[in-house]
């Protein structure tokens, strides 16, 4: 006979329940808590009723279904983790009334029609990927907000000092790292200019004679809209040493990403793409994680979201709307990101590409240009389900 330990997860504690083949209620739902002593409590419990062929199912929450599935696989059970959009429609179809215990019940009337699709736990090195990924994301946009700000406060500490570097240069290291020490025009015109060329001959910079009489004349005639007491100068110079920390710390998560992103067997493959690097490539598997587990491009596009959603109103259907957007934002942004880049380098190294060629076409036919990309992005995407199920045949 065949037992289930229906789960349903919520943040921190979860109800769970008991239930055999033939329908019997062994143990009545009960709230637990995501504790050593609650889940040891249940395991205890379940030895007490000595069952065989226990299988646990519970729903793919997000990270909240986490702490649970890892308790009961150290425990040698069958967990079944299913995605919750599924889980929902059963139990719509079943019934109105919705609460935590019926929740429970219909998970477990799921698991015994045996019409679901099990979840693949992805191996530890997509997980490690994925973390990092997501580390990187969340730096990465932190970073740039942080920039936005560092730009507004460097203009009222120092205008000019923006105009001395380079595009992207003004954060760099040497650019961050002098603003923090000195971050204000006065402090700069009152430094002796061997002490400024000693601070950038420190730090390595080529130009190290040069770029310090720029910046001392530049901060003589300068006129801030702050005086060098002011909160708004220390704030600058606490500012510029964040960023440096941060871009240190997303160098260091893009190095290890481009680590793992080798020990995998598709990482030859889309790093052969052309215009995609071995960063892009390794995270996007952190992404993707084993690109096998999907049969179809249909269901990859899903994924990713960018699959078309339909709209039917009697007789009228709308296969062509916009992309449904219910998938991997972060893999969305990559394929976008990765086929601006594959465009422009393809017309400025004059190189026929696929993903150009395609673009081209489209623009042609009178696409708009957010129109064309999104086609490129699909292209993309297939590209690299084919190169990536080659390599398992």
């Amino acid at each position: 006979m065949q037992n289930v330990l229906a789960i349903d997860i919520a943040k921190g504690k979860s109800m769970v329940t008991l239930i055999n083949s033939c329908g019997e209620v062994l143990i009545e739902p009960y709230e637990i808590n995501h504790s050593i002593k609650d889940f040891s409590n249940l395991l205890n419990r379940i030895k007490q009723l000595k069952l065989d062929n226990i299988s646990v199912i519970m729903e793919s929450t997000g990270i909240y279904h986490r702490p649970v599935e890892r308790f009961f696989l150290e425990n040698n059970f069958k967990v079944y983790t299913i995605n919750a959009l599924y889980s929902k429609m059963y139990k719509r179809n079943l019934r109105k009334t919705k609460t935590d215990k019926l929740d429970c019940l219909s998970l477990s009337e799921l698991y015994f029609t045996n019409n679901f699709k099990q979840y693949i736990r992805p191996d530890n090195i997509y997980l490690n990927m994925n973390a990092l990924a997501r580390q990187y994301f969340a730096l990465d946009q932190l970073c740039a907000n942080l920039k936005n700000r560092y730009k507004n406060l460097v203009y009222l500490c120092f205008p000019e000092y923006e105009l001395l570097f380079k595009k992207e240069a003004i954060y760099s290291d040497i650019a961050l790292s002098f603003i923090a020490d000195y971050p204000h025009t006065e402090i700069i015109s009152n430094t002796r200019i061997d002490h400024l060329q000693h601070y950038f001959k420190n730090n390595n910079y080529k130009r190290w004679k040069q770029k310090p009489t720029l910046i001392k004349e530049a901060a003589k005639n300068s006129y801030p809209s702050v005086s060098k007491d002011d909160e708004i100068v220390s704030d600058l110079s606490q500012l510029a040493k964040l960023i440096r920390n941060y871009q240190n710390e997303i160098d260091s998560i893009k190095l290890k990403l481009i680590n793992y992103g080798k020990q995998t067997k598709y990482f030859t493959a889309i790093n052969s793409i052309f215009g995609i690097g071995e960063f892009t490539a390794s995270i996007m598997i952190a992404e993707l994680n084993d690109i096998n587990r999907f049969n179809n491009i249909k269901e990859l596009t899903a994924y990713c979201g960018l699959d078309p959603s339909i709209k039917q109103s009697g007789k009228s259907i709308n296969i062509h709307g916009p992309i449904s957007k219910s998938g991997n934002k972060y893999m969305r942004k990559l394929l976008f990101v990765s086929c601006l880049n594959i465009i422009r380098l393809s017309s400025k190294c004059h190189v026929k590409n696929d993903i150009e060629i395609y673009y081209r076409k489209k623009r042609n036919e009178g696409k708009h240009h957010y129109v064309a990309m999104i086609a490129c992005t699909t292209k993309l995407l297939r590209q690299i389900l084919a190169l990536c199920k080659q390599l398992d045949k």
